[in-house]
């Protein structure tokens, strides 16, 4: 069921989210969340997204995750945002809600959207192309359009993954050595490997001049430009699907295929992102 990104005419990324999609079963777990949010931080909160395959419409009930972004008021120090909630109402609603795998809930202060002319904005990104409002005022007309016709651009989508590549993997291995239990390397086995998946996107995205974050496409298109590494993304896609619950295959793969795209990403911001910036920075000359 996954695709790419739809573009206008012009080349601009479309947002194909729609309210018609938020429909039973994920309409009850995303009303909780709501509630949840406005019980805790309502004075603190600007807007509320949800994000990903179920207002895209891509959904299957029971194998997909959902995520909720919180976007707080301009003036409200996140510091001074209460957030220990977070984690123990997400871990509460996955256990009562088997429609959904996961609940993912997050807080952005509208100073991570709102970033200088000169810098990508990946909180932007995500809101403007796989969002959709559901709670408060939208805050996506006043945020950029994305143009994939437009090199820099295309360069940008794709360092958010390459460029926190090493980090995600060794986030992944500290958390399983630290708690290996079934349930917390299945967790861990999943989140990392859409994380790779999508960085060996990122590597061809430039030569595509298409986006997605669909991990059956990002995979079919990684294995056309990498033959030679087609396996090990295959048992990276097979592990989305069904996470391993064993510690010792998992961070033995990450040791050798997670090495070589760690390699892979280093020759790739050499070449267009040498400072290693989180928020890709583009020339004066290059912004159109």
């Amino acid at each position: 069921m996954g695709r790419f990104w739809q573009t206008d005419q012009h080349g601009y990324l479309l947002n194909d989210c729609q309210r018609t999609h938020l429909q039973p079963p994920f309409a009850a777990v995303l009303q909780e969340i709501i509630a949840a949010y406005t019980h805790h931080i309502e004075a603190d909160l600007h807007s509320l997204y949800i994000v990903g395959a179920i207002p895209r419409g891509l959904a299957i009930p029971g194998k997909t995750p959902i995520e909720v972004i919180g976007v707080l008021e301009y003036s409200v120090d996140p510091e001074l945002v209460m957030q220990d909630w977070l984690p123990l109402t997400a871990n509460q609603l996955a256990a009562n809600h088997t429609s959904v795998t996961t609940v993912h809930l997050d807080l952005l202060p509208q100073g991570y959207l709102f970033r200088n002319p000169e810098e990508f904005s990946p909180g932007a990104f995500h809101l403007v192309t796989q969002a959709l409002c559901v709670w408060g005022s939208d805050l996506m007309p006043e945020l950029p359009r994305y143009n994939l016709l437009h090199r820099p651009t295309r360069l940008a989508i794709a360092n958010d993954h390459i460029v926190n590549v090493l980090p995600d993997i060794q986030e992944a291995i500290a958390e399983i050595e630290t708690t290996p239990t079934p349930a917390h390397i299945a967790k861990w086995c999943q989140r990392v490997c859409q994380h790779l998946i999508l960085t060996g996107f990122s590597l061809v995205m430039e030569e595509i001049k298409a986006y997605t974050c669909d991990v059956d496409i990002a995979t079919e298109q990684f294995c056309r430009y990498y033959p030679v590494q087609a396996a090990a993304m295959q048992q990276v896609h097979q592990w989305t699907q069904q996470p391993t619950q064993e510690a010792k295959p998992l961070l033995t793969f990450l040791e050798t295929f997670g090495d070589w795209l760690i390699e892979r990403c280093e020759d790739w911001l050499a070449q267009h992102n040498p400072e290693q910036d989180e928020y890709f920075i583009f020339d004066e000359d290059q912004i159109e």
